[in-house]
């Protein structure tokens, strides 16, 4: 019971007792006058001094004074004395800690011999609370001498360091049980080791650790007993066996506390208390593990005795449940990674292929057997630059880290083919593949997983096949082999289906004259095929052959026999060229002559009809004006010779006409893609060039600011040309008298090409109209290429 300063008055008390909180006012209204201290006016001055200090102090102190060791104490030091506060006011200090006086006398006797004495740790089983439990102090006993200078009394200021005490031990168990359990495989190991640890640190009797299966019965697993009780049979045992009210508690996640199972309701029964003394078992706790919603494990303490269970016993207790179960499920998937990884190798090692793991730096995790057999590389630790610097192909090393690279930066699968170097020190080919693993969290690559197949059989088969096909494919030459006993077709390339227009199924196994038109001799169907057989070899002999829609096909047909490995004439090999290509070209010479032959001479008559068309009064004047217009007919030839005749751009011939009359003045054509045939480019490519002639000496490109826009369009067969020049010198009218140039726009615009021309002479500059008949073709319009484009144009 706590007595408050107002309780008693204070105004008659001594100096060294005012204030001093509850145990001020305790020592105030205490009647110390029958007590071995005597009245409160007799005590020594040292005495009154210290109790002064005490009172004042927050740290927990007492003074044991006199012959008695009477206590005196503060407020700090009456929460260490718990239920014997406050009768031990003023009671001898061997009475009030009778439990620990054992350990104290040697300690209190020294001091009132006058030594002083200091712990930093001192463990004592104090029964305070109405139970023994640990305790540790920090303390500092101080021998008090009275004015005679004798040893009256010790001063002892304390601390209590049981929690940090206790806190230090339960790191010290935690950090010796993981490194007891780190390295334990099996589950009944963990459990076992966890189940001995922990009894003994908390010195209990027997300790277990039990998993609950899907039906409800817990199954031991580990156990630790020191012989006090024994230890309990492995097997199943339902939670019913607790009995209903703790089997609800244990499923509920509920620790079931037993501190006396005499004194304990649930457990009091003579049947259960029969029970209890067969095993010698008196208190327990069990504490259930809880995961997901359902009771999953439990741990327990057993005691032959009655034992209060300390917050501290339970706290560990739940500690190593919850440790105990995740170190059980860790070493179960450990085991069972183990179990995988033998299957794995198991497997890895039964396939002939290659296999292997890389981490994602690239180093290396495991090869298979086969790696080893073929290679008879170390077994060491290795990464994939040192493997391919070491066993692959010199000539296949950089192609295939850079695959790996690029592997490595897109994620992909990463798929190569090299050389691998066997123990013997040849070479042979394989197709490697490996695919990323990635963490299922973040989606980095972490490994890769790959295998090395060996296809050197199949490369060396491919490369010679592909020898052979590129022989036989590369050339557009049917190849066709017949047999020898009687000449039927025993091999038809891609090249005589294309030819001859049989497919392969078609032709295989047809006779020798298939090809050989029905009109040409008996003889021509087996001729070559006969001289070919005797030895002789057939070079470029020009024949006929006819093709499955009945053409006739100039051939040249180059056969020599094939022999066995062992030298027998097993057929003929026959190369057939189709000449029609060479045929045609050569027609196309004589032609082209004789199409040159006509030109000319008509390119000769434009020229004899320019030169009487043209005046000039004087011969320079006159050079120059032939100069420019035969300038202008060759333009529009080279046009027409590189269309191959067929027509000439309009666009091209436009732009190609007013570009040597450009001093920095813009011409701007617009018109959709037209095509000239021959006859009509030339005659308009010198009215064009007539017109330029005349903007450059009278007209809008006279000056640097003038413009001339052509624009053209064609409708119902005639196509319509519009010249208009601006910018130039401003004009007053059409000219006095007709000149030169408009007797040749007349003369070749109506004479030549049957067209119709108009001429206004405006004041902002001449506009021409042109109609001429046009007749457009297909043939024409593709002619027109990239230059016969429409949309505006503009040259500059």
């Amino acid at each position: 019971m706590l007595v408050s300063d107002k309780s008693v008055p204070v105004t008659d008390a001594p100096d060294f007792l005012l204030g001093g909180g509850d145990m001020g006012a305790r020592m105030r209204a205490h009647d110390w006058s029958a007590s071995p201290l005597g009245p409160l006016e007799k005590w020594p001055q040292p005495l009154k001094t210290l109790v002064a200090v005490m009172l004042t102090s927050n740290q927990p102190m007492f003074i044991a004074w006199g012959s008695r060791r009477t206590m005196l104490y503060n407020d700090g030091y009456a929460e260490i004395l718990a239920l014997k506060h406050p009768e031990a006011l003023g009671q001898p200090f061997d009475q009030v800690w009778s439990e620990i006086w054992h350990s104290l006398e040697p300690i209190m006797t020294r001091c009132y011999l006058g030594e002083p004495i200091q712990m930093d740790d001192i463990a004592l089983v104090m029964d305070r609370h109405g139970y023994p439990e640990e305790t540790h102090f920090a303390f500092s006993y101080t021998p008090v001498r009275d004015e005679a200078g004798r040893v009256a009394g010790v001063f002892c200021p304390c601390m209590e360091i049981t929690a940090r005490v206790m806190a230090d031990r339960r790191q010290i168990f935690r950090l010796k049980l993981e490194e007891g359990l780190r390295d334990l495989s099996e589950p009944k190991a963990v459990m076992a080791a966890a189940a001995k640890a922990l009894g003994r640190y908390l010195d209990v009797a027997q300790v277990g650790y039990a998993e609950i299966d899907a039906d409800g019965y817990a199954i031991t697993g580990g156990e630790f007993h020191d012989g006090r009780i024994p230890g309990f049979p492995a097997g199943r045992y339902h939670l019913e066996n607790y009995g209903p009210t703790m089997a609800a508690d244990m499923a509920a996640g509920q620790a079931v506390i037993v501190c006396d199972v005499r004194e304990d309701a649930r457990t009091s029964s003579w049947d259960v208390l029969a029970a209890y003394a067969a095993i010698s078992l008196r208190a327990f706790v069990v504490i259930p593990l809880a995961k997901d919603g359902r009771l999953t494990a439990y741990l327990y303490l057993a005691h032959p005795e009655p034992r209060r269970w300390s917050a501290d016993d339970l706290a560990v207790t739940r500690e190593v449940a919850e440790r105990t179960w995740a170190a059980v499920g860790r070493a179960r998937a450990e085991a069972a990674l183990r179990e995988s990884e033998a299957r794995f190798r198991l497997m890895a090692n039964a396939v002939p292929q290659i296999l292997w793991i890389i981490d994602d730096k690239g180093r290396n995790e495991f090869f298979n057997e086969q790696w080893f057999n073929y290679t008879g590389g170390a077994r060491q630790p290795t990464t994939a630059s040192e493997v391919a610097e070491g066993f692959v192909h010199p000539d296949d090393r950089d192609s295939t880290m850079a695959a790996f690279d690029e592997a490595q930066q897109t994620g992909q699968t990463f798929l190569v083919e090299h050389r691998i170097r066997s123990k013997d020190g040849t070479y042979r080919w394989f197709l490697v593949r490996g695919e990323p693993v990635r963490d299922p969290c973040t989606g980095a690559i972490t490994q890769w997983f790959g295998a090395s197949v060996d296809i050197h059989d199949r490369k060396q088969a491919e490369e010679a096949n592909a020898r052979l096909a590129t022989i036989v494919a590369s050339t557009t030459d049917a190849i066709i082999a017949f047999a020898a006993e009687d000449g039927h077709i025993l091999a038809w390339n891609r090249g005589a289906e294309e030819l001859f227009g049989y497919a392969e199924a078609e032709a295989l196994g047809g006779p020798v004259g298939l090809l050989v038109p029905p009109d040409l001799s008996k003889g021509d169907a087996t001729g070559v095929f006969r001289r070919a057989m005797d030895g002789v070899r057939v070079h470029e002999h020009e024949t006929v052959r006819v093709t499955k829609s009945g053409e006739r096909i100039p051939v040249a047909v180059t056969a020599s026999r094939m022999l066995a490995p062992d030298g027998r004439v097993i057929g003929v090999a026959g190369i057939f060229r189709d000449l029609r290509e060479r045929k045609a070209i050569e027609e196309r010479q004589a032609l082209l002559a004789r199409e040159v032959d006509h030109r000319s001479k008509n390119a000769l008559a434009v020229v004899q009809a320019m030169l009487r068309l043209t005046r000039a009064n004087d011969v320079p004047t006159f050079a120059r004006a032939v100069e420019g217009r035969v300038a202008a007919l060759a333009r529009t030839q080279t046009l027409l010779a590189e269309a191959r005749w067929d027509g000439a751009a309009l666009y091209a011939m436009l732009r190609g006409e007013l570009a040597p009359f450009l001093a920095g003045q813009c011409a701007d054509l617009d018109g959709p893609p037209v095509v000239l045939p021959p006859g009509t480019a030339q005659p308009l490519a010198m009215a064009v060039h007539e017109l330029a002639t005349n903007a450059a000496k009278h007209g809008a490109l006279s000056i640097p600011d003038g413009r001339v826009s052509v624009s053209w369009r064609v409708e119902d067969g005639t196509l319509r040309l519009c010249w208009a020049e601006a910018g130039g010198p401003p004009l007053a009218g059409p000219p006095s008298r007709r000149g030169f140039g408009s007797r040749v726009l007349e003369s070749t615009v109506r004479g030549q090409l049957g067209g119709a021309l108009s001429l206004t002479w405006a004041r902002t500059g001449l506009v021409c109209q042109i109609e001429v008949p046009f007749q457009r073709s297909p043939a024409g319009m593709a002619a027109a290429g990239t230059d016969a484009v429409g949309g505006d144009q503009q040259d500059a």
